[in-house]
């Protein structure tokens, strides 16, 4: 066979099949929606009768009722169509309670239980019938919206010309939304360590007290983001100017923390670690689901710096070394020279 007669067999079995499918919806969609009906129906019908029972019993309460023709038909024809019912009720079940005939009571409290349960199972048909009904309709639109298996070479050109327009969009999108920022790492040293031994709310409200000491540094030295594990933060700068100031006023703030508030029998030592780079970054973002390689190495810097000092990679310190008093440190992290700084003694 020849492609042309291939490709118009498989147009045809796909058409035949998209017939047979929406066939089948239709059918169901009339199923559903024809018990659904039929259910809701026969509910309104048993509300009906149970008002008119309703009415008829408050009727009978009156002595002038043959007075009145109309009103009086009301409650004979339902004495009539009653009386079989509470019959059979009175010979199957047991309608006798405490010397007082409930077949009535009984009877009405079926007739409303029916009614809930028609109309709960008719509601759901009728549902159903309405998700068919808008799956068609969806089916209809995908059908009319997607190529068919014929497209021709200039329909796949123009296709993979959109892509790339939409991937150009996208990526440039992106570099918006690319920012240069410092990161710092800061955790404390043998933190496990720290509270062996002593009596863990005096330990937990010494720690408690430390993270408050860090986040006001951090405040106050403009922190954009950060995202604290149990002992360490990971927080985001605007530049590298404010990450080292932070890390230099926690490192000096330790001094008077462990001489005035902790009360554990250790003080508290911290590393630090900053590095600095354009990652992706906007304000939705939170610290903690941030990813980047720039973030990374700032907590390597941390891992392997001094104990009371602060780490940083070459590349961002270098043009702020006449305002730091930063020093080789002769060693390298992720394949970047370190510098570090340490309090004067």
């Amino acid at each position: 066979m020849t492609d042309s007669k291939i490709k118009a067999t498989d147009s045809g079995r796909a058409s035949t099949a998209a017939w047979l499918e929406q066939v089948g919806l239709g059918a169901r969609i009339i199923g559903f929606g024809s018990v659904g009906f039929i259910f809701r129906l026969i509910r309104k019908a048993l509300l009906a009768c149970f008002f008119i029972a309703i009415i008829a019993t408050g009727l009978t309460c009156f002595r002038d009722l043959p007075k009145y023709p109309f009103f009086h038909k009301i409650v004979v024809y339902e004495q009539r169509v009653e009386a079989p019912i509470l019959g059979a009720l009175r010979r199957n079940w047991p309608t006798n309670f405490r010397g007082s005939d409930i077949s009535r009571v009984m009877l009405f409290g079926a007739v409303c239980l029916l009614a809930v349960l028609f109309g709960v199972v008719g509601a759901g048909f009728t549902q159903q019938a309405a998700h068919l009904r808008g799956w068609r309709e969806t089916l209809k639109e995908a059908r009319h919206s997607t190529p068919g298996t014929g497209s021709s070479q200039a329909e796949v050109k123009l296709n993979r010309k959109d892509l790339l327009e939409i991937y150009a969009k996208t990526k440039k999108s992106l570099e918006e939304h690319k920012v240069h920022m410092a990161f710092l790492s800061i955790d404390v040293v043998n933190s496990t360590g720290m509270k062996a031994g002593e009596e863990p709310g005096i330990a937990e409200r010494d720690f408690r007290h430390y993270k408050r000491m860090v986040v006001k540094v951090l405040t106050e030295n403009k922190a954009l983001k950060s995202a604290w594990t149990p002992d360490g933060v990971m927080a985001g700068f605007g530049s590298v100017r404010e990450a080292v100031r932070a890390a230099q006023g926690v490192v000096t703030g330790l001094t008077q923390f462990n001489r005035e508030v902790k009360a554990i029998k250790c003080d508290f030592a911290i590393r630090a670690g900053i590095n600095a780079g354009e990652v992706f970054c906007d304000d939705a973002t939170p610290m903690a689901e941030m990813t980047d390689m720039v973030i990374d190495i700032a907590g390597h810097m941390q891992k392997y710096g001094c104990v009371n000092g602060v780490a940083i990679s070459k590349r961002a310190i270098e043009p702020l070394l006449g305002e730091f008093r930063f020093t080789d440190a002769a060693r390298l992290v992720d394949g970047l020279p370190v510098y570090e700084w340490k309090p004067e003694a």
